[in-house]
């Protein structure tokens, strides 16, 4: 109460005071003194147990001793009084006191769990990690856990401590320190000692059993090597041959081993083992003369999840048993029809035949000695090394005896032996007794149905061992027999021609490979002997098909009947199509045109058989039937078309259906025979016999009728005695299907008295029929029912309603209440809804009620328009498609039913002369006479659908029809002899004229290029590949050598597949001044001329002059200054050549020829250059150029292929002329060199002409001299191309970048580059410079190209854009 009191007069800011005690102290130690000087008390203003304030002294004590892990903080306020008589002066005092409880480790690290088992394949990494429980330990600092320690040495464990992220505490991971192998200890027990830091220190220990679990890591290893073992070769089937045997030093499933024989080493399944013992047994029979051993390899596999495997060898050596008979073989050194021959001028020991004897048995079984028996006769046997030969022994005169019957015998020494027996006949022959024979007895070879007349197919050869006049061989055609008759006419004439000298054979005339496929001559060969010697040979000429005819279906159109529950793939119709072409282009592909989305949704076809099949479910009652329009297109591009209709067969897949599931009825017992009970009525949707409903009862037929067809149900007999019975009928329905589909309903007929019965009104009729015309104005009674009341007392009103209304029945039908008269109360659409089913009720006043059905059926009236399946159509035909192709089809559709929905096309508003027709019935449009592009492109015309009920609609939509071109004009000159003069003084890089021609055809097929056919004199001149401008080379001829007049042939090709060309002759007449002076002195000296005209003729012709003169002067020096200030750049030009006329055309121009050796390439932009550096002859190789072709290189060897180039300045780098990347072959009547002497090659898609290196120490004479491929690498030395001959370079320029000296000088091809008039850069200067004007090209100075480093140096016209 004091302390409360004395609490207001506290000071306001309270000391704090902190001691520190360890736990576990015990009772009454001092844990601090709170003394003030003149404190009379203290007092704590809060109790707390563990400790005690000296209320006297102030000393703070143990009471309980305290635990960290418990408490670790204290915290009182003690209020000290003090004893003085200044109450003011001296104020209370309240000290915080904060007890601080320090750790002592008075705990031990303890492990969650003592004892862990674990698991750890030994197939787990060094390094691999387990993290471990730590040791926990409520103390703190260094009295917690501080280290982990493994007591037991030897294992490949080790310990890796990691410190916690609180306190000081510390985990540990066991860590994999070694490899485990399971085989060599598979279990570890390891103890891991967990210690604090403190003093003393305290530990705790866990046991780790680990078990190491097996991987399948060894493979099996059999107890040998290798297996040699052996077996009789007659040993029967099941006869034990070996056991191998492995083990393998996993456990379990990983140790279990299968055997197996390799397959591929016991194909014949001589062998089988026992995939669990390793036993090798026999399962066939052995025959050591087919194979005396058999090499095995057997497969040891164990059973581990991943399998291991080893295999071992296992030689069977199979002994031999004498069961075989020599075979006595003689070989005549000549013999006709197994007859020896023998020339009569043989001489004693002259060899007739080698005579090989061999038995297959091995040893004594196998040695053999042969003799020879036949009485007189001049031959003997001897023994020649490992053989014998029949030699003669005597004196042969064919004249006395031609022929001589001997014969062999061969006995082996075996026991038994065995014997064999050989007769032969040995004829004497003349002396001249060798023919021709052929290298090869069939060739076979192809020729383009294009082909012209003349063109080289093949050389036959054939040899003949005599000598002189009888080895001079001549050649002849035989016979020409067709092979592979087709469809064309066989009346075409067909020849061939051969050179009885050199047996090259050519055509002779045009070939028509729809005519033919295959042509088979019989070539004859004949010596000059006496008498003469011949063979023939067979040539197979297979004629190479061009694809000029369009695919062509057998029907215009098909039709075809599916039933509608055909399964979805079943096969529907197949279409077939032939194509008179052959080869890759023959095989058609099938498709269907999406014309029509339905159809193609529900059918499919195959591409290659043209099988139509289902590919989804049909339904009559849905669609019933599709229109398809079936494309076949071959492999060149060409197409026909036909249509197909499809009719889907209705089946009988529905039931009838009744209207009610259960009709009721009641009858008076009074009634007589044949009164109406009731009417019955089913519906089936199916069509025609199948939706036709017939009744019959099933039950209750003894009482009741009912008509089959209208359902009218009456009674058969009397009812008399009946009274209050009810009866039940069952009526059934059945449709007039295959099978028949029915159904059942329940009648219940209440058979009573006028007492008994409810006398509910009765209709006149129990159902009306009726048929209105959905025509039917509205208002209109279609039928009026009557209904009456049996009850003879009543005499009141009948009400009528219509019953069971649904809403369509609401909005179209009324009935009147008290007349029964049933109107229309809205328009009628049979295409809406075509049948109406209610039912009508009689009420009296009483409420008792009588039903009337009533079936309306909406008749058709002809009320809709044929509507198109789209607002217009366009279709593109291609213009070569014969008479009557299908080219598209129109499809219209009415709503209207039978003949009103009949739709019919017409074509209106088009041209009278369309080649088209349209059938009236289906829409297909077909052609009816030919198609040109050039003439027309486009057709447009409108088609009506209508049909021909009264009134007559109809609907109209425009059609267009684009004709697609066909490359089937060649392009033409506009003259068929071009004129040009040409002035001697301006001779270089001249222009001549222009060769124009046009091509009717579009797009590519009308892109015309030009090209120079290969002539003596064509090297001089160029023709652009674009324009047809005809420009002379640029350094034109030696003046020496100048002519007056020069004859070319300029070649024009279009882009077209196949492409098309025609020709044109060039004449270039070369006129000096001094002619041109006379020519104009001629027109000036013509009185006829007047003399102003004279005077402009003057003027203009020396304006011409100055300025071409003014022109040269200003390009030279206009490129000359350029080239000192503009650097090199390179300009990528992307230039589409033309495709050639041959079967590998080039594609791009990257295919630039690269003949190795560091020879450099231009690409203009309008012409393709394709020629290494001129200086490339050598002694091993000579360089093609200079405009002749090389007569040893058989013209068949040719094709029109340029072969891809490299830019790479590459020594090493060769290129490989195969048989297809020749050149073209030369035309007739051509100059030709030898083949060491320059030629030059110029195929007909460009007038850059690829130029090839061929051997120059041998001739090329065949395809083999050739062979597949040809390495082509130039080694020149000394040698260098000019005016058409290979010459000795007297100023020692070598060519080739790579293996020149540093100062050698490059030359380049002067023609193609057009260096002497202008300027040209390199883009690495380091290695080359360009002497400009750029007639030469050098390597620096000490600078040494590397073959292996491909360089790419590029070379710029300074005037041009081109690279």
């Amino acid at each position: 109460m004091l302390l409360l009191l004395l609490l207001p007069i506290i000071s306001s800011s309270v000391d704090q005071i902190e001691f520190r005690v360890q736990e576990n102290s015990p009772p009454r130690t001092l844990v601090g003194t709170l003394r003030r000087a003149g404190a009379a008390m203290f007092t704590p203003t809060s109790n707390i147990e563990e400790f005690s304030v000296d209320k006297k002294f102030g000393d703070i004590r143990v009471v309980i001793s305290p635990d960290r892990e418990s408490r670790d903080r204290y915290e009182m306020t003690v209020v000290i009084v003090f004893d003085s008589s200044d109450e003011i002066s001296r104020t209370p005092l309240a000290l915080s006191v904060v007890i601080i409880i320090t750790d002592q480790n008075d705990n031990s690290p303890q492990f969650p769990r003592k004892i862990i088992p674990m698991t750890i394949t030994e197939s787990q990494p060094v390094g691999f990690k387990i993290p471990l429980d730590p040791a926990e330990d409520p103390d703190l600092g260094t009295n917690s856990t501080q280290t982990y320690q493994i007591i037991n040495e030897g294992s490949p464990f080790r310990l890796e401590q990691q410190k916690l992220g609180f306190d000081d505490q510390y985990s540990c991971n066991l860590e994999l320190e070694r490899s485990l192998d399971r085989e060599y200890k598979d279990y570890y027990v390891i103890e891991i000692v967990a210690s604090d830091g403190g003093n003393p220190r305290r530990s705790d220990k866990m046991t780790l059993q680990i078990k190491v679990a097996d991987v399948n890591d060894n493979t099996p290893q059999f107890n040998q090597s290798i297996y040699r073992p052996s077996i009789l070769e007659n040993a029967p089937v099941g006869s034990v041959v070996c056991t191998v045997l492995a083990s393998d030093n996993d456990k379990g499933d990983n140790a279990k081993i299968t055997y197996l024989i390799e397959p591929r080493f016991n194909k014949d399944g001589l062998f089988s083992i026992d995939p669990d013992t390793g036993i090798i047994s026999l399962s066939g029979s052995l025959d050591r003369e087919t194979s005396s051993s058999h090499e095995l390899v057997v497969r040891a596999t164990d059973n581990g999840e991943f399998p291991e495997r080893t295999t071992v060898r296992v030689s069977v050596t199979v002994q031999d048993v004498n069961d075989n008979t020599p075979q006595i073989n003689p070989t005549f050194l000549s013999q006709e029809d197994e007859v020896g021959m023998v020339s009569e001028a043989s001489k004693v020991g002259d060899y007739v035949a080698h005579v090989n004897v061999d038995d297959l048995d091995t040893g004594d079984n196998g040695k053999v000695e042969l003799t020879l028996h036949g009485e007189g006769a001049p031959f003997e046997i001897v023994k020649v090394g490992a053989g014998y030969a029949i030699q003669v022994s005597g004196p042969l005169d064919r004249e006395s005896r031609d022929t001589w019957h001997v014969w062999l015998e061969a006995r082996d020494g075996g026991v038994p032996s065995r014997v064999a027996h050989k007769n032969i006949t040995i004829k004497v022959v003349d002396v001249n007794d060798c023919e021709p024979v052929f290298q090869e007895a069939m060739y076979r070879c192809n020729v383009s149905e294009i082909a012209e007349k003349g063109t080289d197919i093949v050389q036959v050869t054939a040899t003949d061992e005599d000598l002189g006049v009888n080895a001079e061989i001549s050649y002849k055609i035989v016979t020409i027999t067709t092979i592979g008759q087709n469809n064309g006419d066989l009346n075409t004439p067909i020849s061939f021609s051969i050179n009885s000298k050199t047996g090259v054979i050519s055509t002779g005339s045009q070939i028509d490979r729809e005519a033919r496929e295959s042509v088979k001559l019989t070539v004859e060969a004949q010596d000059g002997g006496n008498p003469t010697l011949r063979s023939r040979c067979t040539v197979i000429v297979d004629i190479i098909d061009y694809n000029d005819n369009d695919p062509r279906f057998a029907q215009r159109h098909y039709t075809t009947l599916v039933r509608e529950d055909a399964m979805i793939g079943s096969e529907v119709l197949t279409v077939h199509a032939t194509d008179a072409d052959a080869g890759g282009l023959a095989p058609l592909t099938y498709s269907i045109k999406d014309y029509y989305s339905a159809a193609r949704s529900v059918f499919a076809i195959d591409p290659s058989t043209g099988v139509i099949t289902t590919s989804a479910d049909l339904d009559y009652e849905q669609q019933k039937s599709y229109n398809l329009v079936v494309e076949a297109h071959d492999h060149g591009g060409r197409r026909g078309v036909t249509s197909v209709e499809v009719l889907i067969r209705d089946l009988n897949d529905n039931s009838p259906q009744f209207s009610q599931a259960t009709y009721r009825a009641s009858l008076l017992h009074t009634v007589l025979p044949g009164t109406l009970v009731t009417r019955v009525s089913a519906f089936d949707v199916d069509a025609g016999l199948n939706g036709v409903v017939s009744y019959s009862i099933l039950q209750g037929a003894e009482m009741f009728a009912i008509e089959p067809k209208t359902g009218f149900i009456r009674t058969a007999v009397s009812l008399r005695g009946l009274t209050n019975v009810t009866e039940r009928l069952i009526v059934q329905a059945v449709d007039g299907g295959s099978p028949q589909q029915s159904s059942v309903c329940n009648i219940l007929v209440l058979i009573g008295s006028l007492s008994t019965i409810d006398l509910k009104p009765i209709f006149t009729s129990q159902e009306y029929s009726i048929d209105v015309a959905e025509s039917l104005e509205v208002g209109h009674v279609i039928t009026t029912v009557f209904a009456r009341s049996p009850d003879p007392d009543y005499s009141g009103s009948i009400k009528y309603t219509i019953s069971k209304l649904t809403q369509q029945v609401h909005d179209s039908f009324t009935i009147g209440e008290d007349s029964g008269r049933i109107t229309s109360k809205s328009t009628l659409d049979r295409e809406t809804e075509d049948f109406y089913n209610f039912v009508v009720e009689a009420t009296d006043e009483l409420g008792r009620q009588g039903m009337a059905a009533i079936q309306v059926t909406v008749t058709d009236v002809n009320d809709n328009k044929a509507q198109f399946s789209a607002t217009s159509y366009h279709f593109s035909v291609n213009e070569n498609l014969d008479e009557g192709v299908v080219v598209a089809q129109i499809t219209a559709s009415d709503l209207d039913y039978g003949i009103n929905g009949l739709v019919q096309y017409l074509i209106v508003h088009g041209e009278s002369d369309l080649p088209f027709n349209l059938d009236s019935y289906t829409g297909t449009i077909y052609l009816t006479e030919e198609l040109d592009f050039e003439t027309r492109t486009s057709y447009q015309f409108t088609v009506r659908a209508f049909n021909k009920v009264t009134p007559n609609f109809y609907q109209e939509t425009p059609v267009r029809i684009s004709v697609l071109d066909v490359n089937d004009n060649s392009p033409l000159f506009v003259q068929s002899h071009f004129h040009f003069n040409l002035l001697d003084s301006s001779l270089d890089n001249a222009a001549v004229g222009v060769a124009m021609a046009t091509d009717a055809d579009s797009g590519r097929n009308g892109d015309v290029y030009y090209t120079l056919q290969p002539t003596v004199n064509s090297h001089l001149f160029e023709v652009d590949l674009k324009t047809g401008e005809i420009r002379t080379a640029v350094v034109f001829a030696n003046r020496a050598d100048l002519q007056e007049q020069y004859n070319l042939k300029v070649l024009c090709r279009d882009r077209g597949v196949p492409s098309l060309n025609s020709s044109a002759l060039v004449t270039v007449e070369v006129l000096s001044t001094g002619q041109v002076v006379d020519i104009l002195q001629q027109v000036l000296s013509n009185d006829a001329i007047s003399r102003k005209a004279k005077y402009l003729i003057v003027f203009f012709a020396a304006a011409f002059l100055f300025s071409t003169v003014v022109l040269v002067c200003f390009i030279k020096y206009h490129r000359d200054r350029k080239s000192k200030y503009r650097n090199l750049t390179q300009i990528d030009r992307k230039y589409d050549p033309p495709p050639a006329p041959g079967p590998a055309p080039m594609k791009s121009s990257e295919n630039l020829m690269s003949l190795g050796g560091g020879e450099m390439m231009g690409l203009s932009s309008d012409t393709l250059l394709s020629r290494p550096p001129k200086s490339t002859c050598s002694n091993n190789y000579k360089y093609v150029e200079c405009g002749s072709y090389c007569p040893s290189i058989p013209e068949r060897e040719y094709s029109q292929e340029i072969i891809s180039t490299s830019f790479f300045a590459d020594n090493n780098h060769k290129t490989k002329l195969s048989r297809e990347s020749l050149p073209p072959p030369p035309p007739p009547n051509i100059p030709t060199f030898s083949s060491k002497e320059c030629l030059n090659f110029n195929p007909s898609i460009s007038s850059r002409i690829p130029e090839t290196l061929l051997p120059d120490s041998q001739q090329v004479t065949s395809r083999s001299d050739l062979g597949s491929s040809y390495d082509l690498s130039p080694a020149c030395s000394n040698k260098q191309c000019h005016d058409n001959r290979c010459h000795s370079n007297e100023s020692g320029v070598a060519s080739g970048l790579g293996s020149t000296p540093p100062t050698s000088e490059i030359n380049f091809l002067k023609k193609e580059l057009e260096l002497r008039k202008d300027s040209w850069m390199s883009s690495d200067d380091s290695l080359f410079k360009v002497k400009n004007p750029a007639s030469s090209l050098q390597s620096l100075p000490g600078q040494k190209v590397n073959l292996n480093d491909k360089r790419q140096v590029r070379f710029q016209k300074l005037n041009d854009s081109y690279v």
